[in-house]
């Protein structure tokens, strides 16, 4: 993906709309944000391995010097999930765009056939402080069908400016997942016992 297939995609001019351009895709109808993610896999030639982002984001858009952020390549990423050999549900305290989730997520999908691997076994709870990294990482795991919660807010002092949960309601792994925000942080993810086996929340 070029940098000015993305300025296309989302309408802007400069890198640094892109987290507001991003957070209104996704604030926005369902079917228009699908269409972007559908164009953004397309653009990508359908390689979910990895986070599409990183370069333009390292290169541009970090806050090095005000927040001591650093990225994580995504070799080492790959390295720390065969190293681990997880299964069940991932912490991560900083995720930033997510880069070693999706890292782990990619590892894990493909040891199995697409129809094995359920996101409601496989849930993340994840940690961001920064408001930039907030709209990509959102947009990074739930294009991925990747469930569980995200925290918009300080993982030391567990200070939290927005809860969002994933909500892959159908369990399914070549799916999108919902995004739903939680500002009371009072909803929590449950499998609801229907005829499609779906998810929901309570």
């Amino acid at each position: 993906m070029t940098k000015e297939e993305l300025f296309k995609l989302f309408h802007i001019e400069d890198l640094r709309d892109l987290p507001d351009a991003v957070m209104r895709i996704l604030d926005g109808p369902v079917e228009a944000r699908n269409e972007i993610y559908n164009e953004l896999i397309r653009m990508n030639d359908y390689d979910m391995s990895y986070d599409w982002f990183q370069d333009l984001y390292e290169n541009e858009l970090s806050e090095r010097k005000q927040k001591k952020q650093d990225f994580t390549p995504n070799s080492l990423g790959i390295l720390c999930s065969k190293l681990t050999n997880q299964a069940g549900s991932i912490h991560e305290p900083t995720a930033g765009n997510g880069s070693m989730i999706i890292a782990d997520w990619w590892q894990r999908c493909r040891n199995k056939i697409a129809w094995e691997h359920f996101p409601s076994q496989n849930m993340v709870t994840c940690w961001e402080l920064s408001a930039r990294s907030i709209p990509i990482l959102l947009l990074n795991l739930s294009i991925r069908g990747i469930m569980g919660y995200v925290y918009h807010g300080d993982v030391l002092e567990r200070s939290i400016k927005m809860k969002y949960i994933l909500l892959n309601r159908k369990d399914d792994t070549l799916g999108f997942s919902d995004i739903i925000k939680d500002p009371e942080h009072k909803l929590i993810i449950k499998q609801a016992i229907y005829n499609d086996d779906s998810r929901d929340i309570q």
